[in-house]
């Protein structure tokens, strides 16, 4: 019987770019045959690993292409080839973010449903999915890339008014207050009488729009906390280098 051959496993760090490609990065990508001590190795290892990470969060964001660095990234790589707790790593990063992007989803129906209730006035259901929100784990960018419902909310905290709503008007600006009150947690502000919130986090969408104006509607829907933090990361440092060069006389674009 013929020998199954063996497959070689390498140090890869795996990322997962849409739509549904799977990349391997090679942290140990020419690396060095000799090293002066084991420190030197181990510090080269650590620079490697670093470097790995910020091509993860390049490549989810579609900032960088695999054909950009052939070799050192790997196009669906065999599983084999893959060390075992990178891929344990790996499956936990694919299900959190399954996860997000199905309560980022919940979350949006969820408000159509409730401009829909009271808009037919069905108050009941209206207070059913306003308790369902309060209930769900929202992150930053989630708010940031649907702002309407972080607007929609910060009105419904004056709902009311007609004579026939006012049985139930004082309970949901209550229970929108409560909510809008969680929009500010989420963005480490607590309740402000002055809703200095709104003014940043008007702010905070501009930015966030002007970032991810050209990239791809699946990676904007996609993009992580990390690879968000990544391109602010990139914009500050371009920003920076701009303004030494312009005390310099110079202008770069």
């Amino acid at each position: 019987m013929p020998r199954k051959p063996n497959r070689v496993q390498k140090n890869l760090m795996m990322v997962f770019v849409p739509v549904s490609t799977t990349l391997g990065i090679d942290i140990e990508w020419k690396k060095p045959k000799n090293f002066k001590s084991a420190s030197e190795e181990k510090s080269w290892m650590q620079q490697s690993r670093k470097e790995a990470r910020e091509i993860r969060l390049d490549l989810e964001s579609g900032r960088l292409k695999p054909k950009d660095m052939p070799g050192r990234i790997l196009v669906e790589p065999n599983p084999n080839q893959v060390p075992s707790d990178e891929a344990k790593r790996f499956q936990k990063e694919l299900f959190n973010r399954k996860g997000a992007l199905t309560t980022e989803r919940n979350f949006v129906n969820l408000f159509t449903k409730l401009a829909n209730s009271l808009q037919f006035w069905d108050p009941v259901k209206a207070l059913r999915v306003l308790n369902q929100m309060k209930k769900m784990k929202l992150t930053k960018l989630m708010l940031l890339r649907n702002p309407d419902c972080v607007t929609k909310t910060r009105d419904l905290r004056e709902f009311g008014g007609e004579e026939e709503f006012q049985e139930h008007d004082m309970v949901i600006r209550q229970k929108s207050t409560e909510l809008y009150a969680k929009f500010q947690k989420i963005f480490n502000l607590g309740p402000d009488p002055e809703d200095s919130f709104w003014e940043d986090f008007c702010e905070q969408v501009d930015v966030f729009n002007a970032l991810t104006k050209d990239m791809k509607k699946i990676f904007r829907t996609t993009l992580s906390d990390q690879g968000y933090k990544r391109l602010l990361d990139a914009e500050k440092a371009s920003d920076s280098s701009i303004s030494v060069n312009a005390q310099n006389g110079e202008y770069i674009k």
